[in-house]
């Protein structure tokens, strides 16, 4: 099993690559996201584990929400790479891969996961752990902080930075939380574990279908029905 990972969704570029068990990892944070940034750091890392390109398997990526710029890079790369490696793909939450971080760092089992949008909007998504793996409770979207939806009663924890306003998410949500964690930024070997559990569920698509999970646009489709 050969997977590469990637994700420009945040403030920091992170691109993972796994050969069989072991793997290969970048984490920067460049002033400027840029496609001819990422393809350098993914040769590099396949130079690193000793394969080619067209050894890849599959790749897995951070579809959003978070920085349009960032998404619009990911979902470039990652199209031309696998039509032109004739590969699949397996598109990634980046609130789960927050989530998956939290579990890996902490063992937390039930996270709230809280980015910033604009003003006191926030893209959110409220995550339990099953076998190792962030499930979705609910849908994840964008609302104002004070309107998010409830949290069934148990132990959750925060993550993002959309936390600063603490006070408002935990009113609206009905919990308290149990910690916080504001600085967060998706991993590569977050994004490889859950793209290793969805590809052995067969959890793939086409490489023209990646696409960035703009939940803005989903939010107005909504309101619009």
């Amino acid at each position: 099993m050969n997977l590469l990972a990637i994700d420009t969704t945040s403030k920091t570029s992170a691109v993972g690559l796994q050969v069989g068990e072991k793997r290969w990892q970048s984490v920067t944070a460049p002033e400027k996201f840029h496609s001819r940034d990422i393809l350098p750091t993914i040769v590099e890392l396949v130079d690193s584990a000793g394969i080619s390109l067209g050894d890849l398997d599959t790749i897995v990526f951070g579809k959003g929400p978070g920085s349009f710029t960032g998404m619009r890079i990911t979902v470039g790369v990652v199209q031309g790479l696998a039509f032109g490696l004739g590969i699949p793909v397996i598109p990634v939450s980046s609130l789960a891969c927050l989530a998956q971080g939290e579990y890996r760092e902490s063992g937390a089992t039930n996270t709230l996961v809280v980015l910033s949008a604009r003003k006191e909007e926030v893209y959110y998504g409220a995550y339990q752990i099953h076998n190792a793996c962030p499930d979705l409770v609910g849908e994840e979207g964008v609302l104002h902080a004070s309107l998010i939806p409830r949290l069934e009663n148990c132990e959750w924890v925060g993550v993002g930075d959309g936390w600063g306003l603490r006070k408002k998410l935990e009113l609206a949500t009905g919990q308290n939380m149990k910690q916080v964690r504001l600085e967060a930024c998706p991993q590569p070997e977050d994004l490889l574990d859950i793209g290793a559990v969805k590809l052995a569920r067969g959890e793939t698509t086409d490489a023209m279908k990646a696409l960035p999970e703009y939940l803005r646009e989903n939010v107005a489709k909504k309101s619009n029905s």
